[in-house]
């Protein structure tokens, strides 16, 4: 496929000669050059963790200044992997000090060069639609009757790198081949992180590269027959594959060659990870996705009552053996969950009455369990202070202001996602306007029994909408041939 040259319209700064990058110091250039790889070593054998994480931030930020594509691909291929360091230092949860670092580094680099273009990137209603519901969000907190607490600050921060790094994508796909790019890592990364889902299976545990990037805390829950994947609990795998597939089953039913094999591929690892993961509420987000295919993709009116029949007889049985699939899931099980959903929803509802224009503030759920939510690990099965209800936990924590706010971002991803799917002949148009379809159909439908505002999958939903945002200015020229999913 060859590179369009809007891809060179920033070319990479260039470093000065290796002769001025080091001044003279009176002759004595060596030496100091010397001394000062000494007194570094000396440094780094003393305080090794702080000065690697100070390298790489600084390596970080120089690479997203540059706006180096590889770099960039390898950070939105890298989405699944949480990463909290055992240390206590400022950023040790990696994925989101790396969203600072990464949106620091790129805007910085599009202001020096004059490039930033800020009417632009706020054009977009979804620009628009983030910025109003991240603002709502800290506004509400910080006036509301609790205000700013630890939880709260912490969870800003992440929203706000979620809302920031959405900019980073909608100013940076600037080409159809770059678009193309990232789709592509999307699907390979999913693939990937399905691929280890199914493996932890196989092995009946987390595995330890798990393990690792996930330190065994308060919240831990033992193995119980489900899959997490790279992600911290199952019910966030679940939503995360949600947002992919549909994606996946477009490139598989309107793709060609190696975009309809990654589709296939995707899709069905995909769906046997999301087995894995046991997550009802994620069974159900993905029977949405496909009953919004069969509508949209099956223009024989039988054959969608056929299909949605098997679709249901299908789900049917699956509840049926679900004590087969995994023994843990008994009739006792399921009714302690149920009962310990019951109360966290009861919580969520009290919060809510409390405040019901601004809610108790963002973060702040979490408040009224204090050092005894753990008691509630029993039945909860996340294992994360949460209301287990998208719907209950923003009322809770937003009121009436942010929840509004949230849905009105829906509504206009939603309708854009559906021009782009019904108005295009553009097999790429199209195919992200299914995605975009079922990715918001399926985190309402999971969004009843489960709140997945958290870590990768917030940041891959911002992803989603920033790619749709960009989509807009990406149209093909009367003339030009449909070759966007064709693998040529």
């Amino acid at each position: 496929m060859a590179e369009s040259t809007q891809d060179y319209l920033y070319p990479n700064p260039q470093l000065r000669p290796p002769s001025k990058l080091l001044p003279d110091l009176g002759g004595n250039t060596a030496a100091a050059a010397l001394g000062l790889a000494g007194a570094l070593a000396a440094v780094l054998l003393f305080s090794a963790p702080l000065i690697i994480a100070i390298l790489g931030g600084i390596t970080i930020l120089a690479l997203s200044f540059m706006e180096s594509e590889a770099f960039l691909l390898l950070i939105i291929f890298l989405t699944p992997l949480g990463w909290i360091l055992s240390v206590d230092l400022p950023g040790h949860d990696v994925p989101v000090a790396l969203r600072f670092l990464v949106i620091v580094g790129f805007f910085a680099g599009k202001l020096s060069r004059g490039q930033a273009r800020l009417r632009n990137i706020f054009r977009p209603a979804l620009s628009r639609a983030s910025l109003w519901f991240l603002c709502l969000v800290a506004a509400t907190t910080i006036i509301g009757h609790k205000g700013l607490t630890h939880e709260s600050v912490r969870d800003i921060y992440v929203l706000g790198t979620f809302v920031g790094f959405y900019f980073v994508v909608l100013a940076w796909v600037e080409t159809r081949e770059r678009l193309h790019k990232v789709l592509w890592v999307v699907l390979t990364s999913t693939l990937v992180t399905a691929i280890f889902a199914i493996y932890q299976q196989i092995i009946g545990g987390y595995g330890s590269l798990w393990l690792y990037v996930t330190p065994v805390d308060a919240y831990f829950r033992q193995w119980a027959g489900r899959s997490a994947s790279f992600l911290g609990d199952p019910n966030s795998l679940a939503g995360y594959l949600n947002l992919v597939l549909p994606f996946a089953l477009a490139c598989s039913l309107l793709g060609r060659r190696r975009w309809k094999k990654l589709g296939a591929w995707t899709l069905g690892l995909g769906f046997v990870a999301l087995l894995s993961s046991q997550s009802l509420g994620g069974f159900l987000g993905f029977g949405s996705i496909l009953v919004l295919a069969i509508i949209n993709f099956v223009p024989n009116a039988r054959k969608r009552i056929l299909l949605l029949c098997g679709l249901g007889a299908f789900t049917f049985l699956l509840y049926l053996l679900r004590g087969v699939i995994n023994p843990i899931h008994t009739e006792q099980a399921i009714s302690g969950d149920a009962i310990g959903r019951l109360l966290l929803w009861q919580t969520a509802i009290q919060n809510f009455i409390s405040s019901p224009i601004i809610g108790v503030g963002w973060g702040n759920f979490v408040g009224p369990f204090g050092p005894d939510y753990p008691a509630f690990l029993g039945w909860d099965t996340q294992g994360l202070p949460s209301a287990h209800s998208t719907y209950l936990q923003l009322l809770a924590e937003t009121g009436i202001l942010g929840f509004s706010a949230f849905f009105w971002l829906v509504i206009k991803a939603w309708r854009e996602g559906r021009e782009r799917f019904r108005s295009s002949d553009d097999v790429l148009i199209r195919t992200l306007g299914f995605g975009v379809l079922g990715a918001i159909l399926s985190l309402l439908v999971q969004g009843i029994a489960d709140f997945l505002f958290q870590g990768q999958f917030g940041t891959l939903l911002w992803i989603i909408l920033g790619l749709l945002a960009a989509s807009s200015r990406l149209t093909r020229t009367p003339h030009e041939p449909n070759k966007s999913l064709c693998g040529a």
